[in-house]
């Protein structure tokens, strides 16, 4: 492993510890604003579901495009773009101490790839590396909550990267996908909310809220125990579509193998 993720260290590490540093002076730890709604419900009507992004990152969002990331030119025979399903400012605001990640896995002939998870400093804390079987759509990567990984913290950032292995010899042309997490707190009212909703009602509250990795893992879930719901298949794509993924929305949810 260690073979493995030194050319990840060198390709993110650097930007991961100036753009991550600089979103600290925009951050808000607690969220909840009230969540728009019907006859004391909320908005689940299909298709309905939209990401309302908090201005605070679009700024923060901004000076990280301007430092600007390191990109590798991927020799992975792969037909569309490994992608972070993220917002347009690249941040994914979380309410969990261990979020879920997701990618787009685009058609690859690359057998293996990475994860990684770096906090602020640009410290290593999570890595895993992941059977891809060439099959393409949305994957999704899940952080163990054991004694080994420690939970992420409110108020602070995290970089979770994705890499194709094109060639375990030779890094350099691993086809990379990045996007920023940050953990914060709710409010007392968007809590009690939470705890009366089910799946539909919970991803329209965490998306009106600007918390995306969670209105995105919530409906996920729901999609895959109830893949023939076209509610909950409407409802996806309008989150997507939120924010400028629609190109993807379609895709299947596929299930990657991860190593310890």
């Amino acid at each position: 492993m260690k073979k493995i993720t030194k050319f990840f260290l060198n390709l993110t590490s650097v930007g991961s510890i100036l753009s991550i540093a600089t979103l600290n002076a925009f951050q808000l730890t607690v969220v909840g604003q009230p969540t728009p709604n019907v006859d004391g419900q909320p908005i689940t009507q299909p298709g309905r579901v939209r990401f309302v992004g908090p201005t605070e990152d679009n700024l923060s969002s901004l000076q990280y495009r301007q430092r600007g990331q390191i990109k590798a030119r991927p020799r992975c025979d792969d037909n569309r773009k490994l992608k972070a399903l993220v917002p347009e400012s690249q941040i994914g605001r979380t309410v969990s101490e261990y979020p879920v990640f997701f990618f787009y896995l685009p058609k690859t002939d690359a057998p293996l790839a990475e994860f990684a998870l770096e906090d602020e400093e640009g410290n290593f804390i999570y890595e895993t590396t992941l059977k891809i079987n060439n099959v393409p759509g949305v994957m999704s990567v899940s952080i163990p909550a054991n004694k080994n990984v420690p939970p992420l913290e409110a108020g602070k950032s995290y970089r979770g990267s994705i890499a194709l292995i094109c060639d375990s010899e030779d890094r350099s042309g691993d086809a990379v996908a990045t996007g920023i997490v940050r953990r914060v707190e709710l409010s007392a009212d968007i809590r009690s909310q939470l705890e009366k909703a089910d799946a539909r009602q919970k991803t329209v509250i965490y998306a009106e809220n600007g918390i995306w990795q969670d209105a995105l893992s919530t409906l996920a879930a729901a999609r895959q125990a109830n893949p023939n719901d076209a509610e909950l298949a409407a409802d996806w794509e309008s989150l997507l579509e939120s924010v400028k993924l629609g190109k993807i929305a379609k895709e299947p949810i596929v299930e990657i193998e991860q190593q310890p």
